[in-house]
């Protein structure tokens, strides 16, 4: 009877141990055996719509001060914003604005003189980066101050036309700009044209290896030999050399849904050297204050 009791008890322990298997091989036998007909048939995926050709991106930042190649444009703080448009093939334009400071270029503090407190870029170009690290910028720039205020030294307006060349590898680039109008309203001594200004600039922006920072530096050279006299009397050559070093990282913001990306912010230092005439770059509002002279500089902006 005990043997019996032993091998009843085995049989069953044997049967729990075995009865996941046997179901599962069953159910696996099951959906085998169905009828095709039966199975639920499988839902057409609907196909994506084409990626468009076009994009179109907008950017938008506060800046401490606007530092254009080396020189304080703004006295203050400045808006800046813009909005491009590219295509696939490489061709781009847009337009960007800027407040600046309307006793920077040539403009006296006679009783009733006024000056410009904003300018806009319309500009178009075409870009192409290379799998070997290359990549070429062709870009067209017509730098616009619709106030219409002209330099009171030469009776023209500031509008100026600059075209400019780029090739970059990887993180440097250098860019070569060319100026073929008269540069922002100077005339020369015999009220002739002052245009064939030039602008080299080397710059590099390389991400380091830590806390997403990006370094960014630059060194760059303006060239406008032989302008005359055309800002009030000053001699009228804007030539001199700039620097600037600084670092930047990109950012995202909490949202209520998914972090809002596209910000950047950071920090730079800059100052200029060889200046060959400093009447130039001096407030026409304090004479006493150098438009060109070494500072600190932030910004915060978004791109989206």
């Amino acid at each position: 009877m005990k043997t019996y009791s032993w091998l009843l008890n085995r049989q069953v322990l044997s049967t729990l141990c075995a009865a996941p298997f046997l179901l599962s091989s069953a159910f696996a036998n099951a959906g085998e055996a169905a009828p095709a007909a039966e199975a639920t048939p499988a839902v057409a995926a609907t196909p994506a719509e084409p990626a468009s050709d076009f994009t179109y991106t907008f950017n938008l930042g506060l800046y401490s001060a606007y530092q254009f190649r080396g020189v304080e444009t703004a006295d203050g703080p400045a808006l800046q914003g813009g909005f491009d448009i590219g295509h696939s093939s490489g061709f781009y334009a847009g337009t960007w604005w800027s407040n600046i400071n309307p006793y920077f270029f040539g403009k006296d503090v006679s009783p009733g003189a006024r000056g410009n407190h904003l300018e806009t870029d319309w500009y178009a170009g075409w870009a192409k980066s290379f799998e070997n690290g290359l990549g070429v910028n062709f870009l067209a720039n017509y730098y616009i101050y619709p106030e219409g205020h002209k330099n009171s030294a030469t009776g023209s307006k500031f509008d100026t036309f600059e075209v400019s060349a780029a090739l970059s590898y990887k993180w440097l680039t250098y860019t070569y700009y060319y100026t073929p109008t008269d540069y922002y309203g100077t005339k020369s001594s015999d009220n002739g044209d002052t245009e064939g200004a030039e602008y080299h600039e080397i710059k590099a922006v390389y991400p380091l290896p830590f806390g997403g920072f990006n370094l960014k530096a630059k060194v760059g050279y303006t060239k406008t030999d032989d302008l005359g006299a055309g800002c009030g009397g000053a001699i009228c050559d804007a030539t001199q050399g700039d620097f600037a070093i600084g670092i930047n990282k990109d950012f995202a913001m909490p949202g209520a849904g998914a972090p809002i990306k596209g910000f950047n912010a950071g920090f730079e230092y800059t100052d200029t050297f060889s200046t060959k005439n400093e009447a130039f770059y001096t407030d026409f509002n304090s004479p006493s204050k150098d438009l060109n002279e070494k500072k600190v500089w932030f910004h915060v902006k978004r791109t989206w």
